[in-house]
């Protein structure tokens, strides 16, 4: 057995280092992009030197390492056919393939350096192996359908695993081209936005300012066709020749962003048709456990939409189920290979796994903040903090939050997070403008007590890393303005004292003064930007924007 194993996603985008120790337990897992404040970190190391460093305290010079990659081998650069069955140019074909490249072969090579020594061994694990088991790990059941959907794998963009008592089956794949991650990419780049910097959310906010258009619909079902439950691509027309008819649908630099507002809802209403089918497809499984995973799975509109129209019980979508989440499964995988055995370990469903902020070094950076900062009160109160800053957000302040370890996922939950009071019906506007600087359309996610969630929400179910837009129930729409979206819905995030005891008791803080146990929750972070890592990070925000104060741990800095 290793001291630890380290999963690195080499994907070429989106890079994590994840480590799981010799018991089987994960210790930590976080997004490079986080550490290195660079949106997607495209062409970064998956194991970035001074990331790795920063693990000091759980990995030394003389920690038995064993290390793994979350595809089988370097994608070989794609020839002709390949081209004329993508939906985009040759060029963004190929700058996707030398990143993989890249990540893959560098793998391994700053842990090298780090302890001084040549790495013997690196385990490489299926690409949606890795998201299926990192989903699977994380899942509150042991037995279910798991469905990994994505923009691509070894040789498709889905595969099906049945898992029973925490082992798992591969029971189904596509083969070949057909990807619904390219393909939302590509809908991305027509309604204007950019999926290199992973923009895919922007539509899906977008979508519900306009409505399916029968034309868009039509032209946009021929990129994909579904049998049996797998993707092919039309045959209709080629790819090529699709692209070029819905050149007249895009919405160029400069135009008004309503403009793609039919166009997103027709392209979200077409990837549910696709999902659907699938899904239909997938009950003669006969489960009643559902997980997802892959990229797709972040569909969080989709995603909400499924428990009442599906046999369905228990719906999953793990904190993490892109590719930074695969770090987390191969390292599982490495552990389970030297171990010799196929039982994926449990979770205890914490998404904070990444890096915390160090007490022992917070005392100097407040003193040094105190004195270089020119903020009018720096205050430290104690297990007052919920209360005080639950009586602060009902007065209309706007505060950033940085406690404990930070989150494992795209996500924002809680302990790297802007928090508001979502009753006014100008939060939205007031935050955009003075702090996120974010297009007014896009909607803010409500926290709610995960016992309360049937009393506001038409369709109850948990959804503690954000992964389900559900639709409010009517009394509701007009006294959290802040947290319902133009189609009456909300992306919710359900905590309790277990999941997060500080946020669950500001919550119940927040309900004392205004009888209302919602609050507002957004990324801590500039439009942008990936979410503040440090405290440096967090304090820019404040000094640059109109943030009322910051909460760090039990410090609470204001203007």
């Amino acid at each position: 057995m290793k001291d630890c194993y380290l999963g690195l996603s080499t994907s070429g985008h989106d890079p994590a280092l994840a480590l799981v120790d010799q018991s089987g337990n994960v210790i930590f897992a976080e997004a490079t992009e986080r550490h290195v404040q660079l949106k997607r970190a495209w062409g970064i190391s998956p194991d970035h030197p001074d990331h790795l460093r920063s693990l000091s305290n759980l990995i030394d010079r003389k920690t038995n390492i064993q290390i793994s990659r979350t595809w089988m081998a370097a994608k070989s650069l794609p020839g002709k056919d390949a081209h004329e069955n993508s939906l985009f140019p040759p060029t963004d074909f190929n700058w996707l393939y030398k990143h993989q490249n890249r990540a893959f072969d560098d793998a391994g090579i700053h842990v090298a350096q780090f302890q001084g020594k040549d790495i013997n061994k690196i385990n490489d694990f299926d690409h949606h192996l890795c998201h299926a088991v990192n989903a699977s790990y994380n899942a509150p059941f042991d037995s279910g359908l798991c469905i990994v959907i994505d923009g691509e794998g070894e040789v498709g963009s889905l595969s099906i695993f049945l898992l029973k008592n925490r082992e798992l089956k591969r029971i189904g794949r596509a083969w070949g081209p057909g990807s619904f991650g390219s393909y939302y990419s590509w809908l991305t780049q027509l309604c204007g936005f950019d999926w290199r910097l992973g923009e895919e959310w922007k539509v899906m906010g977008l979508a519900a300012f306009g409505r399916p258009n029968e034309e868009m619909v039509t032209l946009l079902k021929k990129t994909i066709q579904i049998k049996s439950g797998k993707p092919y691509p039309s045959s209709q027309l080629t790819l090529h020749e699709l692209t070029l008819a819905a050149k007249k649908f895009m919405r160029l630099p400069g135009e008004d962003i309503m403009k793609a507002a039919d166009l997103a809802a027709s392209g979200q209403a077409v990837y549910a048709f696709w999902i659907d089918e699938i899904l239909k497809y997938c009950q003669k499984y006969e489960q009643e456990n559902l997980i997802l995973s892959g990229g797709c799975a972040l569909n969080s509109s989709y995603n909400g939409t499924i428990k009442h129209r599906f046999q369905y019980k228990n719906i999953f979508v793990p904190s993490a189920p892109a590719d930074d989440g695969n770090a987390l499964g191969s390292a599982l995988l490495s552990w389970m290979k030297d171990s010799q055995t196929q039982k994926i370990p449990s979770s205890n469903g914490t998404p904070y796994l990444g890096t915390n902020i160090n007490n022992n070094k917070l005392e100097k950076k407040i003193s040094h903040i105190a004195k270089y900062g020119g903020f009018s009160r720096i205050t430290d109160i104690g297990n007052k903090s919920a209360s005080m800053v639950a009586k602060m957000l009902s007065e209309g302040k706007i505060i950033g939050v940085i406690r404990g370890r930070a989150e494992f996922g795209p996500r924002a939950l809680g302990n790297r997070s802007i928090l508001a009071d979502p009753r006014s019906p100008q939060i939205k506007e007031i935050i955009n403008e003075r702090v996120k600087g974010r297009e007014a359309y896009r909607p803010f996610a409500p926290i709610v007590p995960d016992n309360r969630v049937s009393d506001y929400f038409l369709n109850d179910q948990p959804s503690p890393y954000m992964s389900f837009t559900i639709p409010w129930k009517g009394k509701m729409l007009n006294q959290i303005p802040g947290v319902v979206h133009k189609d009456g819905t909300g992306r919710l995030q359900t905590v309790n004292s277990s999941s997060n005891p500080w946020l669950n008791d500001l919550l119940l803080e927040f309900e004392k003064i205004t009888n209302t146990p919602i609050l507002l929750n957004t990324s801590f972070n500039v439009m942008g930007k990936p979410i503040v890592h440090s405290i440096e990070d967090a304090m820019a925000v404040l000094v640059t924007t109109g943030l009322d104060a910051v909460l760090i741990e039990n410090v609470l800095i204001e203007k």
